[in-house]
């Protein structure tokens, strides 16, 4: 499945795919699609603005999975921090030979933010391997 295909979708809050995504939905599937391996959990409970609730997923799913923080690589989970609450993620993704994150949100839909801008968006952003 290419990249092309998670472009054409749209934003939708709580939207696990095939045609409407919220953060945590595309990256879930574009994960498997474009690198393998098994599904990432549902997390239905990550749903945007209950900021406490992603937090507490990201940690969970991070821990459950085995998964480590590392330097920005293809199909790493970037998580974006405002203080102590992850409020958004990405998936890192080559196109062009750059490195770009994978995201959608309520204003852009799915789109590909440049490394260093999505960083810049946020105070921390942590990218977890499995």
């Amino acid at each position: 499945m290419s990249l092309s295909r998670f472009m054409r979708t749209r934003y939708v809050e709580g939207g696990r795919g095939p045609e409407a995504y919220d953060c945590w939905g595309i990256v879930r599937d574009a994960k498997v699609a474009l690198f393998g391996g098994e599904p990432l959990p549902l997390c239905a409970d990550a749903l945007p603005g209950h900021i406490p609730a992603i937090t507490r997923e990201v940690g969970r799913v991070a821990t459950e999975l085995g998964m480590h923080e590392a330097q920005p690589a293809p199909g790493m989970i970037a998580t974006a921090w405002h203080g102590r609450l992850c409020v958004h993620v990405g998936l890192v993704v080559i196109v062009d030979g750059m490195t770009w994150v994978l995201e959608t949100d309520k204003p852009t839909g799915p789109c590909l933010t440049r490394l260093r801008q999505f960083e810049d968006r946020y105070s921390k952003v942590v990218y977890y391997a499995d």
